[in-house]
């Protein structure tokens, strides 16, 4: 449906306008767990950013090539690539945990967060304070999952705003809100921004879907290699070219399928795709649901 409603500049004397703010967050495989004193967890990575706090008893991370002792209250952070792994408790004690994997394709906040690297966040620490306070509210919200009412979606998705502030608030305070990516340059980082304008307005401009995206041209018209391009993007923002593109994807797709005036068809060719199986089958690929079947989520 088309906006017909004037600008309202006429006759104004002074205007001050927000830019424009429209993000995905996701929040996947959050969990409350007790383990045994015999419990470990082998290494491994993801794509995700993690917040890990012990609730009791104590545990021993290892992540980054570095060795975190967590005592309970305490947070350890981890970006997306670390490998990291937990060898459970030093004391041979049983130990609960509360364990929450998000991820936000926000630019700005995620470069922030990638600058804060791996950290340890002790609980007397006053960015630790604001943050287990959300994680504590999130924690008893986790009924949402077993009862799925309204009013309980509601409540954590209130809390998980709370953690999105209380986590741009220590990359405030901590970081004095700098947008460096792990060991980036100030060159990387300008290519890397880059990167991203060429692929949003190439994005913007012709709707390029995955398969018709070339990283290689783009790589040519700034005069770089591709591998060199991917590896800034990815140091910068913790994610690929390709990932990133994706996601703007299936956020158009997303709010397209909202509106109950275009069909699945109109959707389709207005991403770029070539017919509606495509797009179908696609979308069904990013959110393990078909396009029909999530329009009927959001009625």
């Amino acid at each position: 449906m088309k906006n017909h409603l004037p600008f309202g500049q006429e006759n104004s004397i002074h205007e001050l306008m927000t830019p424009d703010l429209q993000f995905s967050f996701q929040i996947v495989a959050a969990h409350k767990r007790t383990v045994n004193d015999q419990w470990s967890y082998p290494a491994h990575h993801h794509t995700m950013f993690e917040l890990n706090m012990v609730l009791e008893g104590d545990q021993t991370m290892l992540a980054d090539k570095s060795t975190f002792s967590q005592q309970e209250g305490d947070i350890l952070f981890i970006p997306p690539g670390v490998l990291h792994s937990s060898s459970g408790s030093a004391s041979k004690i049983a130990m609960t945990y509360f364990c929450l994997h998000f991820d936000i394709d926000d630019l700005t906040l995620r470069r922030s967060l990638m600058g804060m690297q791996t950290t340890l966040l002790p609980s007397d620490h006053p960015s630790a304070a604001a943050i287990r306070s959300t994680l504590e509210r999130l924690l008893q919200r986790l009924q949402y999952a077993q009862t799925g009412l309204h009013m309980d979606k509601l409540a954590f998705l209130s809390d998980t705003f709370l953690m999105l502030s209380a986590l741009t608030n220590w990359t405030l305070e901590e970081g004095s809100g700098e947008v460096h990516g792990k060991d980036a340059s100030e060159n990387e980082i300008s290519l890397a921004a880059t990167i991203e304008r060429e692929l949003r307005s190439a994005y913007a401009s012709d709707r390029s879907t995955e398969d018709r995206f070339s990283i290689e041209k783009l790589a040519g018209r700034l005069g770089y290699s591709p591998a060199y391009c991917k590896r800034v993007f990815q140091r910068v923002y913790g994610m690929s070219p390709r990932q990133y593109l994706t996601g703007l994807i299936v956020r158009q797709a997303k709010l397209l399928l909202i509106n109950p005036e275009l069909t699945i068809e109109n959707i389709a060719y207005q991403l770029g795709y070539r017919d509606v199986s495509q797009f179908s089958k696609q979308f069904k690929r990013w959110m393990n649901l078909s396009p029909a079947a999530f329009r009927k989520l959001t009625k």
